[in-house]
C-alpha cells in the first residue's frame, strides 16, 4: 500500500485518463455479463426451445401447422404436443413428456418413447422439413440476439481497446515523470550518495526499475479493479442462473487466501533476489565497458569472464526458483483447479438432471453458469501469474524511489552578491569514518584576490579540504570548525546558490557528447561564440580551435574521446573562465598534461588571476612557484604556509618535495 500511494502520487496527475481507464473497464465488465445470457437465451428460448410444449390452437393464434393441427406455444387448456430432441433426431409425441432419462426404441415402423425405462407410448419421427417449420417462429427473434451478440463483439472490443490505450498512456506518462523526477533528484543528492552506489546499478535503477511503477499500475489495475469487476459482474451472473451453487462457491476463498499468502511469501524473497541479482549484472557490465582498455593491456579476460559468468549463474539460478514455483503452486494449478471446476459443473447439473429434485439443467444454463464459473477462476488464475509481475514491480518501484525520494539537497538558488574571494578555514576537523580524522586543525587564511597553491604528499588532506570548500560533503555533528567566505559561513546560503561565484576545475575533466561550443558554454547559454573562441586561445587552446574540422562547432564523443588529455583539460579550464568565479579552484589540473600545455595554462593563470581568488591544488610545483602563498599538507595538518621562496628556504617538506621534482626532471633529460 505504501508503495502504490507513492505511485499515485504521478497517477493522480492524469485523472482524466485514469477515470476514461476505469469507464471503458466497467463497461467491458458489463458486456461480458451479458454475453452469456444472451447465448443462453439462444441455446435453451431458441435453438432448444422447440421442446417446450405445444398447444392446440385456432389457424389465427398458430405458429406451426402440422397435419392439418394448428399449434402454439402459448399455453391454453387445449391438448398438448410435445417435440424432443433424442441422439439428433426430432421426434413429436401427443401428449406432455415428464423430466427424466428418455429413450427412443423401435420395432423397424414404429417408434416408442421410454422415460426411466418405462414405455410412454409411441411417437412420431419429424422430418427435416417439417423440422424447419417448427424452428420458423423462433428465426426472427434469433436474428435479433445474434445480431446483439455481434454488436456485444464489436463493442467490447472497441471498448477494450479504448481501455488499453489509456492505460498505456496513463503508464508511459508516468514513467517519463519518474524519470524526470529522479534525474532531478539525482543532482541534488550528497555526493556520498555516489561512492556508495555503482554509476551501473544508479543507472539500472532510472532506466530499468523505472517500469516496475508501469508493471505495479498496469498490474494493480488487472488485480484489484478488473478482477475485481469481473468476480462482481460473474457472481451476479451466477447468484441470477442458481443462488445456492453461487453460495458454495464461497468455500473456495479461505483457500485461495491460505494458498495465496504462503505462495507469495515464497514469491516475495526470490523478486528480491532477482531484482537485485539483475542491478549487479549491470553494474559489472558498466564496469568492463569503462575499463575495456585495463583489461585488455593486462589481459584480464578470463577473470572478468568468470566474474560476469558467476553473477549471471546466480540470477539463473533464482531466476528458475521462481519458475519453479509458478509451475509448481502457481497460475499452472489454477489450471488444473479451472477444469476441475468444469468438471464439477458438468457433474452438478449432470445430477439434477438425473435426480429429478424440481429443476433441470439446460444447455444454455450449464453453458452460462461455466462461463461465469470460468469468469470466477480467470482473476484467480491472473492474480498467481500476475502476482509475481506484482512482487518485482513492487521492489523495481521501491528502487527507483530509493533516487526519486533519496536524501535531497536544498537546491534553491537564488541571487547573492558576487564574492570578494576572503577565505578562512577555522580550526577544521573532519572524518569520513568517525574516529578517523583526515583533516587535523585546519587554520588557514586566503585573502581575496589571492592564488594560493596547495601542496602535498596522495592522502594528505588536500583534495577533502577543497571538497569541503565546494560543499561536495559538509561538516557532521562529530567534525569541528567552520568554513567563511568573506566572513559568511558557507552553509549560511544552500548550496547552489552557494556556488554561484565559485568555479572548478578536476583533476579528470569530464566533457560530454556535444559540440566544443556547448562544453564550453555549459551553465552560460548566453555566451557568444566569440567570446567562447577568445577564452580558447588566451588559455593556449589556438592549436585545438585550428586543428578542429568545425572550430569550435565540432562534435565531441562521449567522454572526448577523439581528444587528448590535455585538450580536454583546456576545454574544463575554459569552461571554469567562462562562468567567470571570485573563487577559481583547480584541483590537480595540471597533473596529467604535457610541458607544453602547462606552460600554455600558466600564462593563461597568470590572466585570469587577477580580480579573483584563485586555490590550486598542485602535483607539479611549477604550476604554483608564482602564488602568493602556498600550504604544505601532511598527514591531514597543515605543516607549512609561506611563498615559494621561502619555503624552500624552510628546508623542509616543500623544499624536500620540490627538489624531488627537479632530479626526476633532470633525469628524464
Amino acid at each position: 500500500m505504501k508503495t502504490f500511494k507513492k505511485v499515485w502520487r504521478y497517477i493522480r496527475r492524469y485523472k482524466k485518463l485514469l477515470t476514461i481507464s476505469v469507464l471503458a473497464m466497467l463497461v467491458v465488465q458489463v458486456l461480458g455479463l451479458l454475453a452469456p445470457l444472451i447465448v443462453k437465451s439462444i441455446l435453451d428460448d431458441y435453438l432448444i426451445g422447440i421442446e417446450e410444449p405445444w398447444y392446440v390452437t385456432t389457424l389465427d393464434q398458430s405458429e406451426v401447422t402440422y397435419n392439418g393441427i394448428h399449434l402454439t406455444q402459448e399455453p391454453n387448456d387445449n391438448d398438448i404436443y410435445s417435440v424432443f430432441i433424442y441422439q439428433g433426431k426430432y421426434y413429436l409425441f401427443n401428449g406432455l413428456i415428464n423430466e427424466g432419462h428418455r429413450q427412443v426404441t423401435s420395432d423397424g415402423t414404429t417408434y416408442y418413447l421410454s422415460i426411466e425405462d418405462i414405455t410412454v407410448g409411441e411417437i412420431v419421427r419429424l422430418e427435416n422439413q417439417v423440422v424447419k417449420s417448427f424452428y420458423e417462429p423462433f428465426v426472427q427473434p434469433l436474428i435479433i440476439l445474434i445480431v446483439l451478440l455481434a454488436v456485444r463483439f464489436f463493442l467490447q472490443i472497441l471498448f477494450t481497446y479504448i481501455q488499453r490505450i489509456s492505460t498505456s498512456m496513463l503508464n508511459v506518462n508516468i514513467v517519463r515523470d519518474a524519470r524526470k523526477d529522479a534525474i532531478k533528484a539525482l543532482q541534488n543528492m550528497p555526493m556520498t550518495y555516489f561512492e556508495s552506489e555503482p554509476a551501473g546499478k544508479i543507472a539500472n535503477r532510472i532506466i530499468h526499475d523505472v517500469g516496475g511503477m508501469m508493471n505495479l499500475f498496469s498490474t494493480l489495475m488487472n488485480l484489484v479493479l478488473n478482477a475485481s469487476l469481473a468476480v462482481v459482474f460473474a457472481y451476479i451472473g451466477m447468484f441470477y442462473l442458481d443462488a445456492k451453487l453461487a453460495l458454495l462457491t464461497f468455500i473456495v476463498f479461505p483457500i485461495i487466501y491460505v494458498w495465496l499468502k504462503y505462495f507469495v511469501g515464497k514469491l516475495n524473497k526470490i523478486a528480491v533476489k532477482v531484482n537485485e541479482q539483475n542491478s549487479m549484472i549491470t553494474a559489472n557490465l558498466n564496469e568492463i565497458i569503462n575499463g575495456i582498455s585495463i583489461l585488455q593491456i593486462f589481459n584480464y579476460k578470463k577473470e572478468t569472464e568468470d566474474k560476469f559468468n558467476a553473477l549471471s549463474m546466480d540470477f539463473n539460478n533464482e531466476k528458475m526458483k521462481e519458475v519453479k514455483l509458478h509451475l509448481s503452486i502457481g497460475w499452472n494449478m489454477i489450471r488444473l483447479l479451472g477444469a476441475l471446476v468444469t468438471a464439477f459443473i458438468v457433474l452438478y447439473f449432470g445430477r439434477q438432471t438425473l435426480t429429478i429434485f424440481g429443476f433441470v439443467a439446460t444447455a444454455g444454463l450449464i453453458y452460462a453458469y461455466n462461463d461465469y464459473l470460468t469468469r470466477l477462476i480467470e482473476p484467480v488464475g491472473t492474480l498467481f501469474r500476475e502476482i509475481g509481475n506484482l512482487q518485482h514491480a513492487i521492489v523495481k518501484t521501491e528502487r527507483i524511489f530509493t533516487v526519486i525520494d533519496g536524501q535531497q539537497e536544498d537546491d534553491r538558488n537564488y541571487p547573492i552578491p558576487r564574492y570578494k574571494g576572503h577565505v578562512l578555514f577555522d580550526n577544521l576537523w573532519f572524518s569520513y569514518v568517525e574516529g578517523k580524522p583526515v583533516l587535523k586543525g585546519i587554520d588557514l587564511e586566503i585573502d581575496a584576490g589571492q592564488m594560493v597553491g596547495i601542496v602535498g604528499h596522495t592522502g594528505s588532506g588536500k583534495t577533502t579540504l577543497i571538497s569541503l570548500l565546494l560543499r561536495f560533503y559538509d561538516l557532521k555533528e562529530n567534525d569541528m570548525g567552520k568554513i567563511y567566505v568573506d566572513g559568511v559561513d558557507i552553509t549560511t546560503h544552500p548550496k547552489q546558490t552557494y556556488r554561484q561565484h565559485i568555479g572548478v576545475v578536476l583533476q579528470d575533466p569530464t566533457i560530454f557528447k556535444g559540440t566544443l561550443a556547448d562544453n564550453i558554454r555549459f551553465n552560460h547559454p548566453n555566451a557568444s561564440d566569440e567570446r567562447i573562441e577568445s577564452v580558447l586561445r588566451e588559455i593556449g587552446g589556438d592549436k585545438l580551435i585550428d586543428k578542429l574540422p568545425k572550430g569550435i562547432h565540432t562534435e565531441l564523443t562521449r567522454g572526448g574521446s577523439n581528444l587528448s588529455v590535455g585538450e580536454k583539460q583546456l576545454i574544463a579550464f575554459a569552461r571554469a573562465v567562462i562562468f567567470d568565479p571570485a573563487i577559481l579552484i583547480m584541483d590537480e589540473a595540471t597533473a596529467n598534461i604535457d610541458t607544453e600545455t602547462e606552460t600554455l595554462i600558466q600564462t593563461a593563470l597568470n590572466h585570469v588571476k587577477k580580480g579573483r581568488t584563485t586555490i590550486v591544488i598542485a602535483h607539479r610545483l611549477s604550476t604554483i612557484k608564482q602564488a602568493n602563498k602556498i600550504v604544505v599538507f601532511e598527514n591531514g595538518l597543515k605543516v607549512e604556509e609561506g611563498s615559494h621562496d621561502v619555503l624552500l628556504n624552510n628546508n623542509r617538506v616543500y623544499a624536500n618535495i620540490y627538489r624531488s621534482q627537479i632530479k626526476d626532471v633532470g633525469d628524464n633529460e
